[in-house]
């Protein structure tokens, strides 16, 4: 980055306006902000045993970046206070997969990664030490290894031994790869000693709900109900809460909200990253006070004000290459409001099959939180719901919208404003600033 990139010419090692998700360790332990009563609930449900945790939120929100980051504190603690108890966040997050084996073998070796990479810290929380020699040497090394699972069902021994097979996913299942992952972590954490905090993000992906019932379903036994993992649930807005089946209600909880972030708190996490990633030198593309206008003015949603963020960042190299010294901070911030306002006219401009009565709704919409159900067409004026329906599907077609399956009813959509759709509402509200949301 520091011979190709922008950043270095600004002053960063890295860039502060990434919007990649935080990951669980010192630098997401330091850049995430404003979350601190959400990561002492999280914590709190991950360590009281029973059910496991679930977290729904708007897309965007930074969900998964509090739950690594929620996760890595917790380790961290743990190896703090030394009381023989330790809660380690998992190597990967797991996507879900409608494929129950292939997710099953997925969660045995990230598990088994997890367990070599911190094997030093249970020694040094007052545990004892597991042997992970084998498995590490299974899953690390060049050479073929194979696996014989031998013992009852409570009891599980594994043999390590050098073949001459593979190491595939076939070879893993078949030699009882999973058996020597579960008996490894029973030796790791003894009852009521703590756990891996696994988490399933984006449960979305699996497009219904009903797909999303019938996957964790099959996962139940397979992995939720292994005593030393700890399973965070995490996806958009409904999708949690409507896939937990009946049979699953007593495995996961009900989920935790996560909500926007309020503006000064992603104020003040943008002045972190600042300070964080910048040397004393540092000129920021976008200030703190530049990235409050621009979170407020795209519906509050992290992900897109620090994607506008960094594009804003190339705009600017690019109107004072190299050699020609930046403006000002006040110069810089009004630079951005001009550039994002020009950003807006010309979404709205393209924006041409747009009808003058979608025009209307759209800005209904917006103004009542931009999201709404398929019913909804009585409240925004429609005498029927196919009426409705057109209109979204001019604004979907205008990239203004987005159609979702409702998690209540999959006979039914939910309808969102989209990233782009909230650049059109601030050039049709004439670039007025929304209020603060605290």
């Amino acid at each position: 980055m520091a011979i190709f990139g922008v950043w270095s010419r600004f002053g960063f090692r890295e860039n502060p306006y990434s919007e990649a998700t935080l990951t669980p360790d010192e630098t997401g332990h330091r850049l995430l902000v404003g979350r601190d009563s959400e990561v002492e609930n999280i914590q709190i449900r991950l360590g009281s045993g029973g059910t496991h945790p679930s977290v729904e939120g708007p897309i965007g929100a930074g969900k998964t970046s509090l739950l690594n980051v929620a996760a890595y504190r917790m380790a961290r603690h743990c190896l703090d206070l030394r009381e023989k108890e330790l809660y380690l966040p998992a190597k990967e997050r797991f996507q879900p997969h409608a494929d129950a084996d292939a997710f099953e073998l997925k969660v045995m070796q990230v598990v088994a990664q997890t367990l070599v990479e911190w094997q030093d810290s249970f020694e040094a929380v007052g545990l004892a030490r597991p042997n992970m020699h084998p498995l590490d040497q299974w899953l690390n090394e060049p050479e073929y290894g194979g696996w014989q699972a031998g013992g009852g069902a409570a009891t599980v021994s594994a043999s390590y031994g050098r073949t001459t097979e593979p190491n595939t996913s076939e070879g893993f299942q078949k030699s009882g790869f999973g058996d020597a992952v579960r008996a490894a972590l029973e030796e790791a954490f003894p009852p009521g000693t703590g756990g891996i905090i696994c988490i399933m993000d984006n449960l979305e992906i699996l497009e219904t709900t009903g797909s999303a019932r019938k996957t964790l379903d099959e996962l139940r036994d397979r992995v939720f109900n292994i005593p030393q993992l700890r399973w965070v649930l995490c996806g958009s807005r409904g999708i949690v809460s409507r896939a937990r089946s009946e049979r699953l209600s007593g495995i996961f909880q009900a989920p935790m909200i996560v909500r926007k972030l309020p503006d000064d708190d992603a104020v003040a996490a943008i002045r972190t990253r600042i300070e964080f990633y910048g040397d004393d030198d540092a000129v920021a593309p976008v200030t703190p006070k530049a990235f409050d206008f621009l979170y407020r003015a795209l519906n509050s949603n992290m992900r897109e004000a620090l994607s506008h963020a960094q594009e804003f960042s190339h705009w600017l190299a690019s109107e004072y290459p190299q050699g020609q010294s930046f403006p000002d901070d006040s110069a810089r911030d009004e630079l951005l409001q001009i550039w994002l306002a020009e950003r807006a006219t010309d979404a709205f401009r393209d924006a041409t099959s747009v009808q003058p009565r979608h025009w209307q709704f759209f800005t209904e919409v917006c103004e009542a939180g931009g999201r709404i159900g398929s019913a909804e067409f009585d409240r925004f004026g429609f005498g029927f719901q196919q009426q409705m329906t057109a209109a979204v599907t001019a604004l979907v077609a205008a990239n203004l919208m987005v159609r979702e399956i409702d998690p209540d009813d999959g006979n039914r959509t939910v309808n969102s404003v989209a990233s782009l759709g909230w650049l059109v509402f601030f050039y049709k509200s004439g670039f007025d600033m929304p209020p603060a949301r605290s």
